[in-house]
Protein backbone atom coordinates (compact mmCIF):
# COMPACT_ATOMS: atom_id res chain seq x y z
CA UNK A 1 0.00 0.00 0.00
CA UNK A 2 1.35 3.62 -0.73
CA UNK A 3 2.07 6.19 1.54
CA UNK A 4 -0.72 8.83 1.94
CA UNK A 5 0.97 12.00 0.93
CA UNK A 6 1.73 14.08 3.86
CA UNK A 7 0.73 17.90 4.06
CA UNK A 8 3.27 18.53 6.64
CA UNK A 9 4.85 22.05 6.09
CA UNK A 10 8.39 22.20 4.54
CA UNK A 11 11.40 23.13 6.95
CA UNK A 12 11.79 26.40 7.38
CA UNK A 13 14.69 28.10 5.78
CA UNK A 14 18.25 28.28 6.94
CA UNK A 15 19.04 32.35 8.50
CA UNK A 16 21.58 33.78 10.34
CA UNK A 17 21.32 32.22 13.50
CA UNK A 18 21.43 34.60 16.97
CA UNK A 19 25.36 32.49 17.70
CA UNK A 20 26.55 33.46 13.77
CA UNK A 21 25.80 36.58 14.07
CA UNK A 22 27.04 37.34 17.98
CA UNK A 23 30.23 35.58 17.11
CA UNK A 24 30.83 37.91 13.83
CA UNK A 25 30.21 41.14 14.79
CA UNK A 26 32.32 40.35 18.23
CA UNK A 27 35.21 39.29 16.58
CA UNK A 28 35.39 42.08 14.27
CA UNK A 29 34.74 44.83 16.35
CA UNK A 30 37.17 43.27 19.02
CA UNK A 31 40.16 42.83 16.76
CA UNK A 32 39.36 46.42 15.16
CA UNK A 33 38.66 47.99 18.47
CA UNK A 34 42.49 46.50 19.71
CA UNK A 35 43.73 47.57 17.00
CA UNK A 36 42.41 51.08 17.05
CA UNK A 37 42.92 51.73 20.59
CA UNK A 38 47.02 50.40 20.38
CA UNK A 39 47.43 53.38 17.48
CA UNK A 40 45.32 55.79 19.37
CA UNK A 41 46.48 55.02 23.02
CA UNK A 42 50.16 54.64 21.89
CA UNK A 43 49.49 50.82 23.72
CA UNK A 44 51.66 48.06 23.04
CA UNK A 45 50.35 45.23 20.94
CA UNK A 46 51.71 43.07 23.61
CA UNK A 47 49.89 44.85 25.98
CA UNK A 48 46.84 43.17 27.52
CA UNK A 49 45.35 46.59 27.70
CA UNK A 50 43.99 46.72 23.93
CA UNK A 51 42.16 43.57 23.97
CA UNK A 52 40.48 43.93 27.07
CA UNK A 53 38.60 47.02 25.78
CA UNK A 54 38.33 45.35 22.75
CA UNK A 55 36.61 42.61 24.34
CA UNK A 56 34.07 44.45 26.44
CA UNK A 57 33.29 46.72 23.31
CA UNK A 58 32.99 43.70 20.95
CA UNK A 59 30.80 41.50 23.89
CA UNK A 60 28.81 44.52 23.68
CA UNK A 61 28.56 45.48 20.33
CA UNK A 62 28.10 41.84 19.74
CA UNK A 63 25.14 41.40 21.91
CA UNK A 64 22.98 44.34 20.12
CA UNK A 65 24.02 42.76 16.68
CA UNK A 66 23.03 39.40 17.54
CA UNK A 67 19.80 40.90 19.11
CA UNK A 68 18.53 43.00 16.08
CA UNK A 69 19.97 40.99 12.62
CA UNK A 70 19.74 37.82 12.98
CA UNK A 71 16.89 35.74 11.23
CA UNK A 72 13.44 35.66 12.52
CA UNK A 73 10.58 33.65 11.11
CA UNK A 74 6.71 34.74 11.18
CA UNK A 75 4.05 32.45 10.28
CA UNK A 76 1.14 34.45 8.43
CA UNK A 77 -2.18 33.06 8.40
CA UNK A 78 -4.05 34.02 4.99
CA UNK A 79 -6.28 36.66 6.26
CA UNK A 80 -3.23 38.75 7.16
CA UNK A 81 -2.09 38.32 3.75
CA UNK A 82 -3.58 42.01 2.20
CA UNK A 83 -2.21 43.39 5.72
CA UNK A 84 0.72 42.00 5.15
CA UNK A 85 1.13 43.12 1.53
CA UNK A 86 -0.10 46.66 2.50
CA UNK A 87 2.56 46.68 4.91
CA UNK A 88 5.19 46.20 1.89
CA UNK A 89 3.70 48.55 -0.06
CA UNK A 90 3.57 51.14 2.72
CA UNK A 91 7.31 50.59 3.67
CA UNK A 92 8.70 50.78 0.21
CA UNK A 93 9.41 47.20 -0.21
CA UNK A 94 9.05 46.02 -3.85
CA UNK A 95 8.99 42.02 -5.47
CA UNK A 96 12.54 41.56 -7.04
CA UNK A 97 12.99 38.01 -7.22
CA UNK A 98 9.85 35.47 -7.38
CA UNK A 99 10.59 31.55 -7.63
CA UNK A 100 7.44 29.05 -7.29
CA UNK A 101 7.06 29.20 -4.05
CA UNK A 102 9.15 31.77 -3.02
CA UNK A 103 9.08 36.03 -3.23
CA UNK A 104 12.01 38.40 -2.45
CA UNK A 105 11.02 42.04 -1.07
CA UNK A 106 13.49 44.96 -1.49
CA UNK A 107 13.65 47.97 -0.18
CA UNK A 108 15.48 51.56 -1.47
CA UNK A 109 16.77 51.21 1.75
CA UNK A 110 17.68 47.58 1.90
CA UNK A 111 21.57 47.98 3.18
CA UNK A 112 20.19 49.29 6.42
CA UNK A 113 16.59 47.33 6.48
CA UNK A 114 17.53 43.99 4.43
CA UNK A 115 15.62 42.10 2.28
CA UNK A 116 11.77 40.40 3.49
CA UNK A 117 11.32 36.59 1.89
CA UNK A 118 7.96 35.74 1.52
CA UNK A 119 7.37 32.26 1.39
CA UNK A 120 3.66 30.74 -0.14
CA UNK A 121 2.18 27.85 1.79
CA UNK A 122 -1.01 27.04 0.31
CA UNK A 123 -3.22 28.83 2.87
CA UNK A 124 -0.36 30.25 5.52
CA UNK A 125 2.69 32.35 4.42
CA UNK A 126 6.52 32.55 6.03
CA UNK A 127 8.06 35.71 6.28
CA UNK A 128 11.73 35.45 6.86
CA UNK A 129 13.87 38.66 7.59
CA UNK A 130 15.79 40.61 10.39
CA UNK A 131 14.49 39.99 13.80
CA UNK A 132 14.19 43.84 14.24
CA UNK A 133 12.10 44.33 11.24
CA UNK A 134 9.93 41.11 12.07
CA UNK A 135 9.20 42.35 15.12
CA UNK A 136 8.00 45.89 13.37
CA UNK A 137 5.88 43.87 11.19
CA UNK A 138 4.32 42.01 14.31
CA UNK A 139 3.78 45.20 15.77
CA UNK A 140 2.13 46.52 12.71
CA UNK A 141 -0.11 43.62 11.95
CA UNK A 142 -1.33 42.86 15.85
CA UNK A 143 -2.64 46.62 15.67
CA UNK A 144 -4.39 46.07 12.29
CA UNK A 145 -4.27 49.43 11.50
CA UNK A 146 -2.86 49.15 8.19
Amino acid sequence: MPNPPTTADPPAIEGLDVKVVFIYYFACVTAITALSLSQICHWSLLSPLPYRWGLVIGGVVGAIAAYLNHTKVLAVALPQVPQLQAWLKENAYQAVETNANLTIYRSPQSWRRGAIILETLGDRRRVYSRAVTIRQLQRDLAEGGL
